[in-house]
């Protein structure tokens, strides 16, 4: 039984309207709250081993700290990380992280960050509840019901010191507010289940047999594979609802100490197994989440970048009245922005807890490219984004393109559009991946088909691109060689590089290959299968040229 929402939102708007009011106050004059920021980081690391070895006790203005501390990516830090995970105390920032978050990827070594404790209550905890609240102030029903969030563990190992490493969004969910925990539909131990396939069973055992009105995921893929799961176990998942229980095999992956606890939580539901099974048998397999979960209010989830490939396919999901609210822009390394309302497809810069510099997207080969502060950004360009945030990462590069849509009192806004990895070069073409969704929207227009999922590879070795499509049921052979040669003429349209390198032949056309139905939810599956991406945190990229991931690709054409 939920406690009064009423008495929840009161607790919430007590705990989270300080920081809204102190973002909207430092709004107001960035380069002041840029300023401050920066100050406390060079004061409070100074004695650290790399606070001395680039002179931050000499350090006065931004000027002078760039000067001193070269741009860097994750590896320029992994030298210092490693000294901080054999348990050295004050290299990046005083004393010892106390976790450290790890990232997605396909690379051989973990990316491992560090999270010092003020800035794990400054820049997760306090933007966390800050979020909520803004949430919550613009969906009043949030709190009628329960919601479904899908997250990672919050531990998966430790480094050689003893300190534990895994998702920082996971230890946000075990250390859930008491007052806010009968929120969560699902118990700690169900989002620590390895076998994913029966995770997502074991959460929508949970979800379904309660009046779900949040659902919280970064990932929007995550929807589809949570109804896929209902449409294929809903015998079992109904039975299970029926008797109060969980079905052994699922139950048997939550730790033994854990089982009772998740048990307690469940009562048989007779009249809910009913409503749910008329469901099934009206609707058959044209079953939506939006008849079991009638009264969700709100689903936050990311839409920018290559996320806006799956919403088409959440088309009619749910009620209309829910909302698909943005996410904000989120990464291992930083939250540093947040969507402040239902409408925003952007984010607020939080420039008052990170420091931050921009550079423009044309400038970054060259040997000093222009670096800017936020004050200095303009509406409508892209930049690509650079942070220090207090935890250990310096003039931090995370290779993520953004552009500003406009301002915020002073703070910029602005959405993510790609990673600058996105960008190939065979023979000078400088293909973006931007300009590959383009053409592909432009060639679904112009064939008057939607294609169900994409992504190019580029053939460094045969000076070609490679398409990868999944097109829908009765798409005849004739449409898909036109669909690639609409993508071909609108990439020489887009790009005029691309367009002289195809008119001399440097490039060949792009070469189209047929993926097999559902391919999304296959390639996703094999690459969680073989630890080589993390729920939550799965991105599809529309153009590559990672050579095993084109293996996996080439298993999955027709």
């Amino acid at each position: 039984m939920l406690t009064n929402p009423n008495i929840k939102k009161l607790a919430l708007f007590f705990a989270s309207f300080p920081l809204m009011r102190q973002l909207e106050k430092q709004s107001r004059d960035v380069r002041s709250a840029q300023d401050r920021v920066l100050n406390k980081i060079i004061e409070s690391c100074k004695n650290t081993v790399f606070g001395k070895e680039h002179g931050f006790d000499k350090i006065k203005t931004v000027d002078e700290y760039r000067d001193a501390v070269p741009l860097r990516d994750f590896e320029g830090h992994r030298k210092y990380i490693d000294r901080m995970c054999s348990g050295e105390q004050d290299v990046l920032f005083p004393g010892k992280p106390i976790f450290y978050n790890t990232t997605s990827g396909t690379s051989d070594l973990p990316k491992l960050i560090p999270v010092s404790k003020p800035y794990f209550e400054q820049a997760y905890t306090g933007v966390s509840r800050l979020w909520f609240y803004t949430c919550l102030r613009d969906n009043p029903k949030l709190f009628d019901g329960q919601n479904l969030s899908a997250v990672a563990p919050a531990v998966e190992g430790y480094v050689d010191d003893g300190t534990p490493y895994g998702s920082i969004s996971g230890v946000i969910y075990r250390n859930i507010p008491g007052i806010l925990k009968d929120l969560y539909s699902t118990p700690y131990p169900v989002i620590c289940i390895k076998d994913y396939q029966k995770k997502y069973y074991a959460m929508l055992r949970c979800a379904l047999g309660t009046n779900i009105t949040y659902i919280i995921t970064v990932n929007p893929s995550t929807l589809l594979q949570f109804h896929k799961t209902v449409l294929q176990e809903g015998e079992d998942l109904i039975r299970d609802i029926s008797d109060g229980c969980m079905r052994l095999d699922v139950l048997n992956e939550i730790e033994p100490k854990s089982r009772e606890m998740v048990l307690s939580k469940f009562k048989p539901d007779s009249k809910r197994a009913k409503w749910l099974e008329k469901l099934f048998e009206k609707y058959g397999d044209k079953l939506k989440p939006k008849h079991y979960w009638p009264d969700l209010v709100c689903v936050n989830t990311w839409k920018k970048g290559n996320c806006s490939l799956i919403l088409p396919k959440l088309a009619d999901f749910f009620p209309k009245s829910t909302v698909i609210r943005e996410f904000g822009y989120q990464a291992s390394e930083a939250r540093a922005g947040l969507a402040l309302q239902n409408e925003w497809d952007y984010s607020v810069l939080l420039a008052h807890i990170y420091h931050f510099e921009f550079i423009p997207e044309e400038s970054i080969d060259k040997e000093n490219p222009d670096v800017l502060g936020p004050h200095e950004l303009e509406i409508g360009r892209n930049y690509y984004i650079i942070f220090s945030n207090g935890s250990g990462l310096y003039r931090y590069n995370i290779n993520d393109i953004v552009c500003v849509k406009g301002f915020y009192n002073q703070f910029p806004l602005f959405e993510f559009i790609q990673k600058g990895e996105g960008i190939t070069n065979l023979t000078g073409e400088k293909l973006s991946e931007s300009q590959v969704m383009q053409a592909i929207d432009a060639a679904e227009r112009a064939s008057q088909i939607h294609v169900e999922f994409y992504t190019m590879f580029c053939d460094p070795k045969n000076y070609i691109y490679k398409l990868y499509v999944e097109f829908p049921d009765q798409v005849s052979g004739i449409t898909q060689q036109a669909f690639i040669r609409s993508v071909d003429e609108h990439l020489k349209f887009i790009n005029p590089e691309y367009s002289a390198k195809r008119g001399s032949r440097r490039l060949k056309q792009p070469i189209l290959y047929n993926l097999v139905p559902n391919s999304y939810e296959k390639l996703k599956s094999r690459l969680l299968l073989d630890g080589l991406v993390r729920e939550g945190q799965y991105k599809v990229s529309c153009l590559r040229s990672d050579e095993n991931l084109l293996q996996v690709f080439d298993n999955l054409v027709i």
